[in-house]
């Protein structure tokens, strides 16, 4: 006659109290204000692990067994068939004393554990290394300690450093290794949100990833997803509000909302919201609208429809185009430099030796206001208006000068546009006299 096996379990699970204890150390007691302040040096934790402890009652036809045994362990998502997760824990020798056996060391790890039902299933032969194991049944189920039932849906990834904390849908995941990330929750089968480098938070929403998902799990550290649908800030300290599929990629890149827009700038773009806007350059911004890109070091673009701020701090606007973006637009700049003798200097909009580029195919209507003032504050203020033209490569230029107010009549000011397109306002001023010069150039311009 076949025999009948059959245990009883108890499981004490520090496995799965990972979560309460993961919680309790993350939070602490704040000092009492003006209280005493701890001494010394504040030591990382020790890791709780992921062992757990699994103590059963061994029966053969009903009797205790007695004597040495063999088993194996594995772990499953379902109370029969379903799939295994991770690989069986095979315990060799083990004493079995009236039924009584304790295995202490059994770990799969912390992926399974996510808040899903678990499954144990146990193997045994008995006496040890005799013939095949026998599968015990039912499975046993891996029911959560009281205080991991307070915060159903949450677990935690340790890290001796800092541990992660997930929440939501179960399969939302922090890349093995990084520390101190955050999904507060959301996601869905097949649209997880997820954290693949250092210190990344996602507050929910659905298939939002913070950070870059490639090489080193610390080379984009610090990013922010807030929510919405399909986010991905993968820059260092990049932030996304919400909204639907923006990328914040350049580091401290930053996008409050909107939908399909970017800032891909190297350092510090910014876009506020709106649809389909970019801010490719270092510094850039643009504040919403549609269509608008800001491409050069510190351009911006407020709002409005298919405007391009191409140039060093340039501002542009347009309500739409003819036939490409930023064919009919308005734009402001602002160029600066200093003299102390009277040969002319261009003044720059770095302030070195960045210029207004017309481009070839396009016309610039400008009206330009121009002041200067020594340190003993002798002052001149002019305007200049005109025209220049870039037809095929060939550029040419327009202009007439007012003087508005005049300290010293031997100062000046003019425009030249040299062969490459390059606007240049310059001015002169005398020799012993230190001069700032400032320049805003306000333009209308149209291109084919």
């Amino acid at each position: 006659m076949k025999s009948k096996w059959t245990t009883i379990g108890i499981l004490s699970a520090g496995l799965l109290l990972v979560l309460a204890v993961g919680l309790s150390q993350a939070q602490g007691p704040e000092p009492p204000e003006g209280g005493v302040q701890p001494q010394g040096e504040v030591s990382i934790q020790a890791l709780m692990g992921t062992a757990f402890t699994y103590q059963g009652q061994l029966k053969k036809d009903g009797s205790p067994v007695n004597g040495n045994c063999d088993f194996q362990f594995s772990l499953w998502n379902a109370a029969n068939g379903g799939g295994r997760l991770g690989l069986t824990q095979t315990r060799l020798n083990v004493n079995v004393l009236n039924g009584l056996f304790t295995i202490t060391d059994l770990s799969f790890g912390a992926d399974y554990f996510n808040g899903d039902a678990r499954w144990l299933q146990i193997d045994v032969r008995c006496p040890a290394g005799s013939g095949s194991y026998t599968g015990l049944s039912p499975r046993q189920r891996l029911n959560p300690a009281p205080y991991a039932l307070a915060l159903p849906g949450l677990w935690t990834r340790q890290h001796a450093t800092s541990p992660s904390i997930i929440g939501g849908y179960s399969g939302n995941g922090v890349t093995s290794g990084v520390m101190g990330a955050t999904i507060s929750g959301g996601g869905a089968e097949t649209h997880i949100n997820s954290v693949t480098d250092d210190y990344g938070t996602i507050g929910g929403g659905y298939e939002n990833r913070a950070g870059d998902g490639a090489g080193s799990i610390a080379d984009r550290p610090y990013a922010t997803v807030g929510g919405g649908y399909s986010n991905t800030a993968s820059g260092e300290a990049a932030t996304i509000g919400g909204g639907y599929d923006n990328t914040a990629s350049g580091g401290h890149a930053t996008i409050g909302g909107g939908i399909y827009n970017q800032a891909t700038g190297l350092w510090d773009a910014a876009v506020g919201g709106g649809y389909s806007n970019t801010a490719s350059g270092q510094a850039s911004t643009v504040g919403g609208g549609a269509n608008n890109t800001a491409s050069g070091y510190g351009a911006t673009v407020p709002g409005g429809i298919q405007a391009r701020a191409t140039n060093y701090g340039q501002m542009a606007y347009a309500s739409g185009q003819f036939a490409t973006a930023g064919d009919a637009q308005t734009s402001v700049f602002v160029v600066r430099g200093t003299t102390n003798d009277d040969n002319w200097h261009s003044l720059y909009l770095d302030g070195v030796d960045t210029q207004i580029i017309v481009a070839s195919g396009r016309t610039m209507a400008f009206d330009i206001l121009v002041v200067g003032r020594t340190q003993a504050g002798k002052s001149n203020g002019y305007q200049i208006t005109g025209v220049v033209e870039n037809v095929s490569g060939t550029p040419t230029q327009w202009h007439s000068v007012s003087a508005l107010h005049e300290d010293d009549t031997g100062w000046g000011t003019q425009i030249m546009v040299a062969a490459d397109g390059c606007l240049h306002v310059q001015v002169n001023g005398d020799t012993g006299d230190t001069v700032r010069w400032v320049a805003v150039i306000r333009t209308v311009e149209v291109a084919w």
